[in-house]
This record gives C-alpha cells, sequence and structure tokens, in this order.
C-alpha cells in the first residue's frame, strides 16, 4: 500500500524549506534574532529598555537644600527630541555681621523651560534653557529696626546636563548653567530705614547680601524623581 504519493512529498518539502527559510532570515547571520518588520521590541523603541512610554518627569532638586530652599521641577515630552517644563523654586539665605546686625534673602521664583535631547526624550544628555521670573525680597536688621526692599527680576540662563530614567521609572539628574539677573536685586544704604543708618556693622551686612543676590545667576541641580 502506498503512503505518501510524489506530488504529497515534494509538497512536504517545499513546506518544511518555507519555514527554514522564514527561521533563519529571523535568526540573522549574526546568529541574533532580528523580528520581522513592523514587529516593536519588547522593552521600549529606542535606546534605554522600559522608557520610551515615559511623557512627564517630576523631580525635587537636592541642592536647593544648600539654600535652605526647595526646588520642584515638572517636564513633559514634546517630541523625541524636544522637552518642555517649569520649575518652582524658593531659596533662603541669612548672614550674620555682629550679635545687632543682620541680613536676609528670600526668593520665590517659577522657571519655564525648554531642554533638547539628542539620543532620546527625557533622558541623556540635554541642553536647556530656562527663564526664571519673579521676586527676590532682601531685609537688614539692625538694633531691632528691620529695613526691607522687594526685587522683581527675570533672568534668561542657559544648562548643561544629563539625567538617568530607570526601567522602574526612578530618574536622577545633574546639570549646571548660568544666566544674568535683570535687574540685579542689589540692596543700597536708601532702603535703610532712618534709625538704621550709620550703624555699625549695617554696611558690612549689605555686602554680604549683595554677595548672594549678585548679578550672574547660577543654575545647578543634582535631582531625584519619577517618570509618569
Amino acid at each position: 500500500m502506498v503512503l505518501f504519493s510524489g506530488r504529497t512529498l515534494s509538497a512536504g518539502i517545499i513546506c518544511i524549506t518555507s519555514i527554514a527559510g522564514t527561521a533563519f532570515a529571523q535568526q540573522g547571520s549574526s546568529g541574533e534574532y532580528t523580528p520581522p518588520a513592523g514587529e516593536q521590541p519588547a522593552y521600549g523603541k529606542r535606546y534605554t529598555p522600559g522608557s520610551s512610554e515615559a511623557q512627564h518627569v517630576l523631580e525635587i532638586n537636592a541642592a536647593q537644600l544648600a539654600n535652605k530652599g526647595f526646588e520642584l521641577g515638572f517636564e513633559t515630552r514634546g517630541s523625541e527630541s524636544m522637552n518642555f517644563g517649569a520649575d518652582l523654586i524658593f531659596s533662603e539665605k541669612s548672614v550674620k555681621e555682629d550679635p545687632n546686625v543682620s541680613g536676609n534673602t528670600q526668593s520665590m521664583l517659577i522657571a519655564p523651560k525648554i531642554r533638547l535631547y539628542p539620543m532620546q526624550a527625557l533622558q541623556g544628555v540635554f541642553l536647556g534653557g530656562k527663564l526664571f521670573l519673579g521676586q527676590i525680597k532682601a531685609s537688614v536688621s539692625a538694633g531691632g529696626v528691620e529695613s526691607e526692599n522687594t526685587f522683581t527680576i527675570f533672568a534668561p540662563a542657559v544648562h548643561v546636563g544629563y539625567r538617568f530614567l530607570s526601567t522602574f521609572g526612578f530618574t536622577w539628574s545633574v546639570f549646571g548653567g548660568a544666566g544674568v539677573n535683570f535687574p540685579q536685586p542689589k540692596f543700597e544704604e536708601k532702603y535703610l530705614k532712618a534709625d538704621a543708618k550709620g550703624k555699625p556693622g549695617v554696611s558690612g551686612a549689605i555686602d554680604q547680601l549683595n554677595q548672594i543676590n549678585r548679578s550672574v545667576r547660577y543654575d545647578i541641580g543634582i535631582t531625584l524623581g519619577v517618570a509618569l
């Protein structure tokens, strides 16, 4: 009894050859699996596994702790190479010239920002620009008499940095840059109340405040956050 005809055997050989050819094409000449056209990788689309789905980043800048301050940053994906966001910043510094004379400065700012990422959206090396907007209050206390003045400023700045985005959604970044305060929040003796003028140590406290509130604005960050 004949179990296989010549035609059936030929069809089987062709089928097996076709399957083997497809598998070899997917395997690739180097022995690595090459997904068919149109198939997406299991972990992200570009460079870093699991990061391609992130659309937003929320971070706290630990560097502001040195200023007794707080900085919260938000960034959202605009495209694969350009992102937008804003930082909310509060900082405070104090100086003391002698037991009876002290100074204090407080900043409350918001900074819209744009960042360019040559490697991948929201991560890797970036080049950014910010525009700091808000108020800086400077005050001098001499013998219980307090004098103060508030400055409204805007300060364009640029920075460069690097962000790491893990597959679990945690982020950290470092960046540094500088800009210019317009106008410089410079405290002057004309802002002193009459009872504070001419008292010992007042000029020294003013000089220290103006060293803090200089015309150059530094933009430094060591951040920790999450990707959403």
